[in-house]
C-alpha cells in the first residue's frame, strides 16, 4: 500500500466520518430543528412534512457519505457501478418511503380539517380504503424503479402483466369482489366504524373495522363475526345509527273481555307519561296506545314510546313492560291467561262429567 493509497483511505474515512456526525446530529437534534423551522407557521402541514423526511434524509445523508468514501478510493473503480447502483436504489428508496409517509400525512390531515381544505363534501370514513390504495400504489412504483435501477428488467414483468393480470383476476375473483365491495360500502356512506348494524339473515353488532375482504362486526356476546364485504354489499343492512338514531319500544299487551277499555286506555297512558322524566327517553314523542285486535282470551293493544338511541330502546322497553304490569295489577285489571272456552251440547254433560270424575 502506498502513500496515495493511504491519502485516500483518509480521506474517505474524514468524509464517511462527517456523514455519520451529520446523520448523527440531526437525529439527536431534529425535534429541535424542527421545532425552529416549523414555530413561526400557524399550518401543521409542515410539521408532519418535516416529521416524514426527517428519517429518510438521515439515512440518505449516510448512506451518500459512505458511496462518497468509496468513490475517493481508486482501488474501488471497478466496482464503482455496481456501488453506484446501490446507493441510487437506496437513495429511491429512501425517496419513496420519504413521499409515502408525505401523502398518507395529508391525506390524515384533509380527513381532520375536511372543512378547512376546502373539501366540505369529503367523507372521512372513506379515507382507510382510500390510503390502503395509495400505499399499494407507491409501493409498487418505488418497486418497479429500484428493479430498474440495479438492472432488472420490468419490461418482461410489465408485458406479463396483460395475460398473467387475467389469470390471476381469475382465481382471485372472490377476493377482488371482496376488495371491490369495501370500496362501495365505504364510499356509498352506508356504513362506518361504530355504527351499530344489524345485517339481514347475519349478526347484529357494532362494526369494527371495514378491511380489504372482510367486515367486522362485534356482537353483544363480544364475539367477532367477519363478514365478506360482498355480501354486505349485496345484504339488506339496517344501520340504528343512521341520521336519526331514536328508535321506538313497543310493548304489546292484553286485558280481558270485561275490563273496561277506555279506563284500561287512561290508566296505561298516565303511567307511560311517568317515563318521560328518563334522559333516555325521547319527551318529543308522547306515548302511543292503541288497541289492535280482538284476541283468543284478551282484548289486545300496544304501547310505544321512543327512545333516544337504538340501546336505549331495551331499557325503555324494560321500564314500559314492568310499569304496565304493576300498574294494572294494582288497579286490578286482569291480563289472561290463555283459556279455551267448551260448549258442549246436552247430551254431552254426562259423558264430560264421567270424564272428570275419573
Amino acid at each position: 500500500m502506498n502513500q496515495t493509497d493511504i491519502e485516500e483511505i483518509l480521506i474517505a474515512l474524514l468524509v464517511v466520518t462527517i456523514g455519520l456526525l451529520i446523520s448523527w446530529a440531526l437525529a439527536t437534534q431534529a425535534r429541535r430543528i424542527m421545532h425552529l423551522i416549523t414555530k413561526t407557521t400557524q399550518t401543521e402541514i409542515d410539521d408532519f412534512l418535516a416529521e416524514a423526511i426527517k428519517g429518510p434524509l438521515i439515512l440518505s445523508i449516510a448512506i451518500s457519505s459512505i458511496y462518497a468514501g468509496l468513490n475517493i478510493l481508486s482501488y474501488m473503480d471497478p466496482y464503482l457501478r455496481t456501488i453506484e447502483k446501490i446507493w441510487v436504489a437506496f437513495i429511491l428508496f429512501f425517496i419513496v418511503s420519504a413521499s409515502r409517509r408525505i401523502v398518507l400525512g395529508l391525506l390524515d390531515w384533509i380527513s381532520r380539517n375536511g372543512e378547512v381544505s376546502g373539501l366540505p363534501g369529503f367523507d372521512p370514513r372513506s379515507m382507510p380504503f382510500l390510503k390502503r390504495i395509495i400505499n399499494v400504489v407507491i409501493i409498487t412504483i418505488g418497486a418497479l424503479l429500484v428493479l430498474d435501477v440495479i438492472g432488472v428488467s420490468i419490461s418482461p414483468l410489465l408485458a406479463g402483466l396483460g395475460l398473467g393480470g387475467l389469470a390471476v383476476a381469475l382465481a382471485l375473483q372472490p377476493l377482488l369482489s371482496n376488495i371491490f365491495a369495501s370500496s362501495y360500502v365505504i364510499t356509498d356512506s352506508s356504513i362506518a366504524v361504530g355504527d351499530f348494524v344489524e345485517v339481514s339473515g347475519g349478526p347484529l353488532g357494532v362494526v369494527e373495522d371495514i378491511g380489504w375482504r372482510a367486515t367486522r362486526i362485534r356482537t353483544f356476546d363480544n364475539n367477532i363475526v367477519m363478514v365478506p364485504n360482498a355480501a354486505v354489499a349485496d345484504s339488506i343492512i339496517t344501520n340504528f345509527d343512521s341520521a336519526d338514531a331514536r328508535a321506538d319500544a313497543r310493548v304489546d299487551c292484553g286485558i280481558a273481555y270485561e275490563e273496561d277499555l277506555d279506563r284500561v286506555e287512561s290508566i296505561v297512558v298516565e303511567e307511560m307519561n311517568k317515563l318521560l322524566e328518563y334522559d333516555y327517553v325521547d319527551t318529543a314523542r308522547k306515548p302511543l296506545f292503541r288497541y289492535s285486535e280482538f284476541g283468543d282470551s284478551n282484548i289486545n293493544f300496544f304501547v310505544k314510546m321512543r327512545a333516544v338511541t337504538w340501546a336505549d330502546s331495551f331499557t325503555l322497553k324494560h321500564e314500559m313492560m314492568k310499569h304496565i304490569h304493576r300498574r294494572l295489577t294494582s288497579e286490578g285489571i286482569v291480563i289472561n291467561y290463555p283459556a279455551r272456552r267448551l260448549m258442549l251440547a246436552n247430551e254431552d254433560v254426562e259423558g264430560l262429567d264421567r270424564l272428570l270424575s275419573k
